[in-house]
């Protein structure tokens, strides 16, 4: 039984909490078919792509399988959390500000705490 370390169980609590976020979001945007600062930024013009919300909750479930994964020392696991969240970056419209937010700071608090504790326990990944 391989022995965890509470910084590595942290790093998993804390990126399945931060994904939990993305996938509550692409739920609301789902439900409801608006997107947050769409107020605030007074956008009432603009619609929501109809592919967006199923594609930001599909991201987010390859997100936490990946998770899952690297809590298991799969290496693959590693490469589809980044993968996953770098392609949710990549494909948020111009005028949905908060999906940017939320999926680069997941992204960046995985490859700057996450790696950080990944990367002495590489080897033991399979």
């Amino acid at each position: 039984m391989i022995k965890r370390s509470i910084w590595f169980n942290g790093l998993i609590a804390l990126m399945v909490v931060l994904i939990s976020g993305i996938l509550f979001r692409g739920y609301r945007l789902w439900s409801t078919n608006d997107f947050l600062f769409k107020e605030h930024f007074q956008l009432e013009d603009l619609q929501m792509p109809e592919w967006y919300p199923l594609a930001t909750l599909g991201l987010g479930l390859v997100a936490l399988i990946g998770i899952i994964l690297v809590y298991f020392y799969r290496k693959i696991g590693v490469y589809l959390t980044i993968a996953s969240l770098f392609i949710s970056i990549a494909m948020q419209p111009e005028f949905m500000p908060d999906g940017t937010l939320y999926s680069m700071f997941t992204l960046f608090v995985f490859i700057g705490y996450g790696l950080s504790v990944v990367i002495p326990h590489w080897k033991e990944f399979k």
